[in-house]
């Protein structure tokens, strides 16, 4: 089986300048766990709900520097509001592993559990994106096509 024949056509995608408040929000509405970040239709890298949470959340290093700042509830909940405020291209990941829509699911997924990522944009050949494809939609597939009792 290929990854065109499971891939999400139509992905939903955010550019570097567009605010984390609209990328969390298409995150949280379209109940996906992230999104690829796209210039000129090609994908420059990943934001996903960590990232946005990592932004909001203060790091080991903040929190022993500073623990009093942490312990005030209106002080993190300043953070929620700096971070809605910040641009996406402030936060995301700009490490991208694409696949092609030719790409067999066992070695789209086997890129996924060596490279320790959950999603992949699929990219035509001029490096466009033209789909998406999860560890779970590889799952289903999967175990659909070798689990299932033959109806």
């Amino acid at each position: 089986m290929l990854i065109k024949e499971i891939m999400t056509p139509n992905v939903i995608t955010v550019t570097p300048d567009d605010d984390v408040k609209k990328a969390a929000t298409l995150i949280f509405v379209k109940k996906i766990s992230g999104l690829p970040v796209v210039e000129q239709g090609k994908p420059i890298g990943m934001i996903s709900e960590k990232d946005v949470l990592r932004a909001i959340y203060p790091t080991y290093q903040e929190f022993f520097e500073n623990p009093e700042e942490f312990r005030v509830f209106a002080d993190l909940r300043r953070r929620y509001s700096e971070t809605s405020n910040l641009k996406v291209g402030q936060i995301y990941n700009k490490r991208v592993i694409t696949v092609g829509p030719e790409t067999p699911l066992l070695n789209a997924l086997s890129l996924m559990i060596t490279k320790r990522v959950r999603r992949l944009p699929v990219v035509d050949t001029e490096g466009k994106i033209v789909g998406i494809v999860s560890q779970g939609d590889i799952h289903q597939a999967l175990f659909s096509e070798q689990f299932l009792l033959q109806r």
